[in-house]
């Protein structure tokens, strides 16, 4: 009998674990022509994941175990005069200054040095952007692709608490200056001390913005924190004891 609620016990903490992540969102907020003068449009994209209420985003990381990459087929668009690695390097105050908005970061919860990031439908105060420069969805079509923009709904909302986003042995070295389409790390990770909640009661936490010409592929792992505190690691694949496997942390565009 003891045997046999043991096991029961182990049963119900995996299926605990396994609600903790409810789902990993990719966003498209902004189709716009590419600021580099290419034929194909820049597609800015954000993902979310989406927690369980009372459950907080620590950190996002690779091992040797759980390789992380986030990828594109192309390259990474990057402002190169005032953007930034992390969210928490980009003036929310300069936003306007053209293409910032469009930059490609990395984040937990922050989507400026005085903004946090929330879904589009989520947003209760439209844009803060100026368009021009920002173009209206109308003219963004390009290449007979969807227009979208930034102009109607940004995805921002103010944030009281200065914030910093830390990383630890992760070389992020294909933003801000550097042209590339890769990003990984088997021993490296980047976090919000204290963990971060979502915004919103829907308690989604923003981990990236990615604005690129090519497709998008990911394989994340991600490190969260229950009502109780204790950490639990998720993985995009072959779990170790104690780990829980989330298909949702992997995506690939071209298939």
């Amino acid at each position: 009998m003891r045997w046999l609620l043991l096991v029961m016990a182990a049963h119900m903490a995996t299926g605990l674990f396994a609600q903790a992540i409810e789902d990993v969102i990719i966003e498209t907020v902004s189709v716009q022509p590419d600021p580099e003068g290419g034929p194909i449009p820049l597609t800015t994209y954000r993902i979310h994941v989406d927690l369980a209420e009372g459950h907080q985003l620590q950190m996002m990381y690779g091992d040797a175990r759980h390789q992380l990459i986030i990828s594109t087929t192309t390259h990474f668009f990057n402002d190169t005069v005032n953007g930034g690695k992390f969210a928490t390097d980009i003036n929310g105050a300069g936003l306007d200054q053209w293409p910032l908005a469009l930059d490609t970061w990395l984040t937990i919860g922050s989507a400026s040095d005085r903004h946090r990031g929330v879904p589009l439908n989520l947003d209760p105060d439209g844009s803060l952007l100026l368009c021009p420069p920002y173009a209206p969805a109308e003219q963004a079509d390009n290449n007979g692709a969807p227009g979208q923009s930034l102009c109607l709904s940004d995805g921002l909302v103010r944030d009281s608490i200065t914030r910093e986003v830390v990383s630890f042995r992760f070389a992020s070295g294909f933003l801000h200056r550097t042209k590339g389409g890769l990003l990984e790390t088997n021993d490296g990770a980047w976090a919000m001390l204290g963990g971060m909640k979502g915004s919103t009661t829907d308690n989604m936490v923003l981990i990236a913005q990615v604005s690129t010409t090519g497709r998008l592929a990911f394989r994340l792992n991600a490190q969260v924190a229950g009502p109780d505190r204790k950490p639990v690691k998720y993985v995009w694949n072959d779990p170790a004891p104690g780990e829980v496997l989330f298909d949702g942390l992997s995506f690939d565009e071209r298939r």
